[in-house]
């Protein structure tokens, strides 16, 4: 008890102090640096492949729907689909600069 006391009033000084409480920045191990750009680098070209098939298919689904009928409502769907696809690939390229913007990094 008389320890966590102790460490309570070392804390309670520092901060009435006004001294600065160290924050690092998240470093990579070196050990892990080049499996780390491997593996996103896999779930990057991954993503891009999954969206520039998906892209193509909503301008199959909206080509197959044009003839009217039936067919309208699928091709209104592909159609508002779009835009949904085009975010997931700004996602997807601008990911690491997003995060780096919320950590600080």
């Amino acid at each position: 008890m008389i320890t966590a006391l102790h460490h309570v009033h070392e804390w309670l000084t520092l901060a009435d102090s006004g001294a600065n409480i160290p924050n690092p920045g998240a470093k990579t191990p070196t050990e892990l640096t080049g499996p780390r750009d491997t593996l996103l680098g896999w779930l990057k070209w991954g993503g891009y492949s999954i969206a520039a098939g998906s892209i193509i298919l909503s301008g199959i689904k909206m080509l197959w729907g044009s003839g009217g009928g039936r067919g309208a409502t699928t091709a209104a769907d592909a159609a508002v689909e779009i835009p949904w696809k085009v975010l997931g690939v700004a996602l997807i390229s601008g990911g690491a600069g997003l995060l780096g913007q919320f950590v600080g990094g």
